[in-house]
């Protein structure tokens, strides 16, 4: 807990340590400063440029990797990335907002402020949020603040006093000597919230004012109206694609019994929502089974099991969304219009209407390079071939991507 520390969980720590393991090898650091350097030297506040080009790679090679990895707790990885992007070109607020952003859509307390909403959007196509439960307390010795995540499921809560100091605590009653006569101003942190204190000019600053400040000092909204691209929810095609004794066939092949159908597939058709039922998970997994199960039987979920109560739907749909982003991704440690330059989906579940119209995104002189890789392999190579083809398929990624490609699209017919 160098500089950021918290009280709850990440329940998103797996992720968050792929992707931005997958970004160490894109810090840009230039090789030819000629000169090493130290992570406390790195501290041009404001800048937005790449401040790391002050460290020589080929003399340090490891001087900031790996940045994290799951051998440490999840409150070292999540300091770790906030302490380097503060090094670079984020102010801890900033920092924060991107990495543990509140759930901004449709959210009545913004209606005011879309600036802070353009700020949201253009991070959330950058890096992947850090969820909680958590109440984060954080520091870059310029600045010293508090947050909620989006769920809000920890307690937070402040007081001002007539000298100017401010106390923040998880339970009102901790501090001793602050007695009520003292507070000029007290409240509690909401969902998303942030609180934040001005250390160099000992303003107070609340949620509103301190994102606003924030989000105000790039023209986010611009940049995304002219790169930034939305594929909306389109109705699919009605045409039916098999006859009722090849889709029997092909659900048997691929796993689908009865019960699947009967219990999950017709009550999703008919009522418009996932099932919800309760029984015990008690099922051996579907490797060891000598009957064929459906691809998701294969995968189990990992979870907190923590005594965190369950979000309710009504929660749930004002919090999450399956939107997401497809395209380059570029530098979390520096801002650019670049970053816009994105493809976003409301949902990553795709019909064949939709998937037309990201391919049609290819064309035209500003078009989303993309490129189709088959997954397809020979059935007679056995499970071997499984291994290879994925292998294979992994190289052709990375080639079409090195030749700049954007948008890859994993196909089973090609």
């Amino acid at each position: 807990m160098r500089v950021v520390g918290h009280n709850g969980e990440i329940n998103t720590l797996v992720g968050n340590v792929n992707w931005v393991k997958a970004r160490e090898a894109a810090k840009s650091i230039d090789a030819s400063a000629g000169q090493a350097c130290d992570i406390n030297d790195l501290v041009d506040y404001d800048s937005t440029d790449n401040i790391l080009q002050k460290c020589n790679t080929q003399d340090n090679p490891t001087i900031l990797d790996p940045l994290i990895d799951l051998g440490r707790s999840d409150s070292a990885n999540l300091d770790a990335v906030f302490e380097l992007m503060t090094k670079s070109r984020h102010r801890a607020p900033c920092a924060l907002m991107a990495l543990v952003p509140t759930a901004y859509e449709n959210e009545p307390s913004l209606a005011d402020n879309p600036e802070i909403v353009d700020f949201y959007k253009f991070h959330g196509g950058l890096l992947e949020a850090w969820d909680g439960p958590a109440l984060l307390v954080f520091s870059d010795g310029k600045s010293i603040g508090a947050s909620l995540d989006r769920n809000g499921l920890r307690p937070a809560r402040y007081s001002i006093a007539k000298d100017g100091s401010v106390y923040m605590m998880s339970e009102t009653g901790v501090v001793p000597g602050l007695e009520e006569s003292d507070i000029v101003e007290k409240g509690r942190l909401g969902p998303g919230q942030m609180i934040n204190v001005d250390l160099e000019s000992g303003e107070f600053k609340d949620n509103i004012k301190i994102k606003s400040e924030i989000a105000s000092r790039h023209p986010y909204g611009e940049w995304l109206e002219a790169n930034r691209k939305d594929i909306t929810k389109m109705d699919a095609d009605g045409d039916r694609i098999y006859d009722d004794a090849t889709a029997t066939f092909a659900q048997g092949t691929f796993g689908w019994s009865l019960e699947d159908i009967g219990m999950q597939i017709q009550d999703m058709a008919g009522s418009g929502k996932e099932t919800t039922y309760s029984m015990g998970d008690d099922a051996p997994q579907a490797v060891f089974s000598e009957r064929p199960h459906v691809l998701y039987n294969y995968f189990k979920q990992r979870f907190a099991q923590v005594t965190n109560p369950p979000i309710d739907p009504l929660r749930e749909g004002v919090v999450m969304s399956l939107g997401m982003t497809l395209g380059k991704k570029e530098s979390i440690y520096k801002v650019s219009e670049k970053g816009a330059r994105l493809i976003h989906l409301e949902s990553p579940v795709l019909n064949s209407v939709e998937m037309e119209e990201i391919k049609e995104l290819a064309s035209g002189e500003d078009g989303f390079d993309q490129a189709t890789i088959s997954t397809r392999y020979d059935i007679e190579d056995g499970p071997a071939g499984i291994k290879t083809a994925i292998e294979e398929i992994c190289d052709a990624a990375v080639e079409q991507v090195r030749s700049g490609v954007e948008v890859l699209i994993l196909s089973d017919l090609a």
